[in-house]
């Protein structure tokens, strides 16, 4: 699905997605709808992680991610990262 992103909803799109998670993922985007999900659904997938946002990258496709400013990966070293947690390409 990830790789597929750019044909689905066009490199504008994608792209947009890219730099909103890779730069600022714990803001609301600057240019699509992006929300915090509600009840289990939303719950943070372990300590450290935000509780799931869901972008709408287009009319046709929506992402769910979970972000940790702080995760320590097998290195042990603190660095952000983003956890793609569905792509949904479908219309609503």
């Amino acid at each position: 699905m990830w790789s597929s992103l750019p044909d689905r909803v066009g490199l504008a799109a994608a792209q947009q997605f890219y730099d909103h998670v890779a730069n600022t993922p714990s803001q609301p985007a600057a240019v699509n709808r992006t929300g915090v999900l509600r009840g289990k659904a939303g719950e943070p997938m372990a300590p450290g992680f935000s509780r799931t946002i869901h972008y709408e990258i287009s009319s046709a496709g929506r992402t769910d991610y979970q972000f940790n400013d702080a995760y320590r990966g097998t290195r042990g070293d603190p660095h952000p990262v983003v956890f793609i947690r569905a792509i949904n390409l479908s219309s609503h």
